[in-house]
């Protein structure tokens, strides 16, 4: 009976250190800081892990420049070549590379494509702790926490522990730390599509082709070339190609790609920086719709980029084509990358009867339209019918002088309208997701011109003279963006997200 006893004391033991084993690994993955804004890192990240075994041709990596500057979905429909994108916040080529070596474990690439922009970044533990945590537990794990050993201020232990890191947060939690995984399909294949528009940029700048090669200098970190130097090494090893390349950057110069090319050189590397005039003339580049911000392209960039780059692959290297197999499986939410797609669209454009075209393709949002001024003759037969098309009952072509108008055009196809000749009118109410709008316009009479905009309270008005217009998502309860189109000049102004 005493070895039945012991038996029983044994199965307990163990049962009672699984469970606890598995609430400590629950509570300290829920008490770990998630990185599900900016560049859906979380998700580039973990959703490696879900990649169907040896489905991926070519890795990229890099930092946020490869996120935002390869489109591995438009390459796919391109080209047929299944790439995936791994990369975030100042990622060093110390994470770039066991991440190459994590992926490796059920993928077989035959190219890995380095956007070199980390050669001359620093190393920022803050970034770096982000990659690591986001890992399964493994030998890759192990060694690249090891690593950190001389550059990491914080405990090593606290890398294979992040209780000790973390176990303060509990009172930081948001929804986002119980439910990260529920929109893991806002990235696509690495992606992180980005529908802002930086205007103004100057193209001179961006250039690279008038710099001196020997001004600005800054030198290539030790640790990270020892890195590329162990993505080279790898690479060799494996029978993988590296090819280097550098996406548009405001911040880039003649300096960082002379240097660059000289370590291509060095290695017998192919080297294609995008930050000459020349490059960006053969992609097609525009800097007024193609840049997030300085440093970093939008989904148009993104895909003029990726275009030429297949073509390039194409000439270049032996990449089978994903698409003549009926059975490959992207593994996108298709439905929902098309949508971003055309918000992105709709951000990059600022010709109005182009604008409203895109508009279109948005049939799962709300319109709502506000006049500001005088619109008598100043609408095109072209502008009114893409209206119409939009679900607007009002002629334009037959407004007269001093009618005001505001109209909400529905997601389902119905639309509010009021127009009036008495110079102001006003709608306001609930749409079915409860959030509260309130349009109106004047025209003349008691105070100022103006055509005025709130969702949900938050005022959203370009109010200036012309046709006001703002698109709405009802299911996101989020404003794609708001516009103004000038009838007499023809130009629109507009407010993105990355405006606000």
């Amino acid at each position: 009976m005493k070895w039945k006893n012991a038996v029983k004391v044994g199965l307990k033991a163990v049962a009672f250190l699984v469970i606890f084993v598995a609430l400590f690994l629950a509570v300290s993955r829920l008490l770990r800081t998630k990185w599900v804004t900016q560049n859906q890192e979380e998700y580039i990240y973990s959703n490696l892990y879900d990649l169907n075994e040896d489905s991926l041709d070519v890795l990229i990596l890099g930092n946020s420049q490869a996120v935002y500057g390869f489109s591995p979905v438009e390459m796919y429909d391109y080209a047929g070549i299944s790439a995936y994108t791994l990369g975030g916040s100042s990622a060093a080529l110390m994470s770039n590379y066991y991440w190459m070596l994590e992926t490796c474990k059920t993928q077989n690439p035959s190219l890995v494509i380095l956007d070199v922009s980390s050669l001359l970044e620093p190393f920022r533990e803050h970034y770096e702790r982000e990659r690591i945590d986001m890992m399964r537990f493994s030998q890759n794990k192990i060694d690249n926490i090891l690593a950190m050993d001389g550059l990491a201020e914080d405990s090593l232990l606290s890398y294979f522990i992040p209780m000790l890191k973390y176990h303060t947060r509990w009172s930081e939690l948001e929804g986002s730390d119980f439910g990260y995984g529920v929109n893991s399909d806002l990235t696509y294949r690495g992606q992180d599509l980005e529908d802002y528009c930086r205007k103004g940029l100057t193209y001179s700048k961006l250039i690279i082709d008038n710099d001196d090669p020997e001004e600005d200098l800054r030198e290539m970190y030790d640790y990270q070339l020892e890195y590329f130097d162990n993505i080279y090494t790898y690479c060799q090893e494996n029978d993988m190609e590296l090819l280097l390349v550098k996406t548009p950057k405001y911040s880039w110069t003649g300096s960082d790609s002379a240097q660059v090319q000289a370590l291509a050189d060095s290695y017998g590397l192919t080297y294609i920086d995008f930050n000459w005039e020349e490059m960006l003339n053969v992609i097609g580049y525009d800097i007024e719709t193609d840049m997030k911000d300085v440093d970093h392209l939008n989904v148009k960039g993104a895909e003029k980029l990726s275009d030429w780059l297949c073509d390039y692959l194409g000439e270049n290297y032996d990449l089978p084509d994903r698409r003549e197999d009926e059975d490959y499986d992207l593994q996108i939410n298709r439905e929902l990358y098309e949508t971003e797609c055309t918000d992105a669209y709709l951000c990059s454009t600022t010709d109005p009867t182009e604008w409203l075209a895109l508009l279109k393709q948005h049939s799962d949002c709300d319109i709502f339209l506000s006049l500001y001024g005088d619109a008598t003759g100043l609408v095109s037969e072209e502008m009114a019918a893409l209206l119409a098309d939009l679900g607007l009952e009002t002629d334009l072509t037959a407004m007269s002088d001093g009618e005001c108008l505001v109209a909400w055009l529905t997601n389902d196809g119905t639309s509010v309208e009021e127009k009036t000749a008495d110079g102001y009118v006003r709608i306001h109410g609930e749409m079915e997701n409860g959030v509260a709008y309130d349009i109106a316009s004047r025209n003349r009479g008691e105070g100022e011109q103006m055509a005025r905009l709130s969702i949900g309270g938050e005022d959203q008005s370009v109010n200036t003279s012309g046709l006001n217009i703002t698109v709405y998502d009802s299911e996101q309860d989020l404003v794609i963006e708001t516009v103004c189109i000038d009838l007499e000049t023809g130009e629109m102004t507009c407010v993105t997200r990355a405006d606000s």
